[in-house]
């Protein structure tokens, strides 16, 4: 079950120790990374938790109902509407007052968990700081830092890694390239589209995507500023760049390049990367 995402090394890691040692803790923090395979990952490590003193048959039973949706002791709780309400959790909690019925593990995923109210959010705490023995949580989410840090330190956090990629070399050079046009041609006004150009490409959380990305903006400004010291033409890019020189000179373009090299260094702290761009753009787009 776990095998097939052995992919995700440290995550694999780390669930397989925490069931050879029996060291499972009662709450989990699942940061997605946009990561499409989490919600399978995270069922994997459930059925490994819930079966790891089965015999085959047995586990292959379990394994099946798990998939079907028809095993008592594991609840899924996704947002009604565009928020979990808290009743959804009240609902929870009295369901699992109750004694097991089949196993002896009680298990609840709450997806997009960041979509709680903090009243919603504090219903669960009591919930998190005196758990049943049996009962195991795992919260996930895409966003993070919109959790109460109430819940976050109540929870072991696990962060999985990012699996889109981009599928050819040239797709960042696409996106860097029409960054840059968007960014010339319209200036400060392009900060209602850029983000759209970049991140319907690059998930935000990919952060060493974007580092990419703003490594292949950098190159591009360095080749206008060949095209204007130099009047080089052999850049791969020259018939796409060469208007690009007409709305700049040397002296725009190092400090274009400087500002930018700048934010991608912001870029490996926990900034919001599409208000980073933003910013970016109010700085470059004069």
């Amino acid at each position: 079950m776990l095998d097939d995402y052995k992919v995700q090394d440290n995550v694999y890691n780390l669930f397989v120790n925490e069931i050879k040692n029996n060291h499972i803790s009662h709450a989990y923090l699942i940061d997605e990374n946009d990561n499409s395979e989490s919600f399978n990952i995270v069922l994997s490590f459930i059925k490994e938790i819930i079966c790891m003193n089965l015999n085959e048959n047995e586990r292959d039973n379990i394994c099946k109902r798990i998939d079907d949706g028809n095993y008592p002791e594991i609840k899924i709780i996704e947002p009604d509407g565009i928020l979990i309400k808290k009743q959804q959790i009240l609902d929870l909690q009295k369901a699992f007052s109750l004694s097991s019925v089949d196993g002896n593990k009680r298990i609840y995923i709450i997806r997009d968990c960041e979509k709680m109210r903090p009243e919603t959010a504090n219903s669960m705490l009591k919930f998190l700081e005196e758990p049943d023995g049996d009962i195991i949580a795992f919260l996930m989410t895409n966003n993070i830092n919109n959790i109460l840090s109430t819940i976050i330190s109540r929870c072991q956090i696990i962060r999985l890694g990012n699996n889109v990629v981009m599928n050819e070399k040239s797709d960042l050079d696409d996106i860097a390239l029409s960054f840059i046009d968007v960014v010339e041609t319209f200036g400060k006004r392009s900060i209602v589209n850029v983000n759209d150009i970049i991140f319907s490409k690059i998930p935000s959380k990919n952060r060493e995507q974007l580092i990419c990305f703003f490594d292949k903006v950098i190159d591009l400004y360095y080749d206008i500023m060949k095209i204007i010291v130099s009047n080089q033409n052999e850049m791969i890019y020259y018939n796409k760049l060469v208007k690009y020189v007409v709305f700049n000179d040397g002296v725009k373009i190092l400090n274009k390049i400087n500002t930018i090299v700048d934010y991608k260094e912001a870029i490996r702290y926990n900034v919001n990367c599409n208000l980073l761009i933003d910013s970016l753009i109010l700085s470059i787009g004069g």
